[in-house]
């Protein structure tokens, strides 16, 4: 984080040490019914947005870093409104998702305009609403290689990254793929210290966190809550190892919020759930306040300012 960055929100600018408890990928809005067909993996209900972040408030949350792309069924208008009706701090993301999701301009324009395309929605805004995307993501591999759209994707993530120096957020679900997210991005000379890798904790193998830590990236436990993809006991067991290994300025946590069946209204453990009963897990495991804050207020300042 530079002496004079900023964290850029959908609202505008604001200076990091008015950032508060942050859960750093989540989805207010976002469509993934339209490529796999199940109903509920659609959010596009703003009323209900805005009665459901009311739990995050109520934990102690003040932000959220909103990690869906176009090609996901981004928002930017309405997750201003969301912002201005919660008063929280909404960091939106740019670029595209992955190669199921793609649209057609992905395969038909050149890495550079790709990326020419991430810079001004972070620089400028996004077309048409002024509205300017803080982070960069979130940018995945659909299984455990990368396309060759995929790695057309990452290459201009990455440029973008670096004419910027905002941070970039990675998918990288089930499989260690983010050793190769990271391998393309050392080839394009990345700031890795910029990157962090996401859902790590749905592939616990503390080898594959140590070297993405080594690396200079952030290791992010971001489906939190997501017991079919790992109990919560076995994300906070892992946690608490880096922990004791000294990594916790590069951990930072999420849950991942996608559909519906996650929001309260339909019976899930919605926004709130980090902050209070994953916090009590891992209290219980002997992690104290201070690097519960340390790992979710002083990292997100880190990581998203630039």
């Amino acid at each position: 984080m530079s002496e004079n960055g900023r964290i850029h929100t959908v609202l505008g600018e604001i200076e990091p040490s008015t950032l508060g408890r942050t859960l750093m990928h989540e989805h207010v809005f976002c469509d993934i019914y339209r490529v796999t067909g199940r109903l509920n993996e659609v959010l596009n209900d703003e009323a209900l947005a805005v009665e459901e972040l009311a739990a995050l408030r109520h934990a102690g949350g003040a932000a959220l870093v909103e990690v869906t792309t176009p090609d996901l069924g981004r928002d930017p208008q309405a997750l201003r409104r969301v912002a201005q009706k919660t008063k929280l701090n909404i960091v939106m993301g740019t670029g595209w998702y992955r190669q199921p999701f793609y649209p057609p301009e992905i395969d038909r324009l050149p890495t550079k305009e790709l990326a020419d395309v991430m810079i001004t929605e972070l620089t400028v805004g996004v077309e048409g609403t002024g509205i300017r995307a803080g982070i960069i993501g979130e940018i995945g591999i659909n299984s455990d290689y990368a396309t060759a759209q995929e790695e057309r994707v990452l290459r201009a993530a990455a440029r973008a990254q670096k004419a910027t120096g905002a941070p970039l957020t990675t998918h990288a679900s089930m499989y260690p793929v983010g050793l190769l997210q990271l391998e393309i991005l050392r080839d394009e000379d990345t700031d890795l210290s910029r990157v962090i890798i996401g859902h790590c904790d749905t592939y616990l193998d503390q080898s594959y966190h140590l070297a993405i830590l080594e690396a200079g990236a952030y290791v992010q436990f971001d489906t939190v809550g997501r017991n079919h993809m790992n109990p919560d006991s076995r994300r906070a067991s892992a946690l608490v190892e880096l922990v004791r290994l000294g990594w916790k300025r590069k951990l930072l946590l999420s849950s991942d919020r996608c559909h519906r069946s996650d929001l309260r209204a339909f019976g899930g453990l919605g926004y709130g759930y980090v902050f209070t009963r994953f916090f009590d897990m891992l209290r219980a495991e002997g992690i104290d306040d201070e690097t519960l804050n340390t790992i979710t207020v002083d990292n997100p300042r880190r990581a998203l300012a630039w």
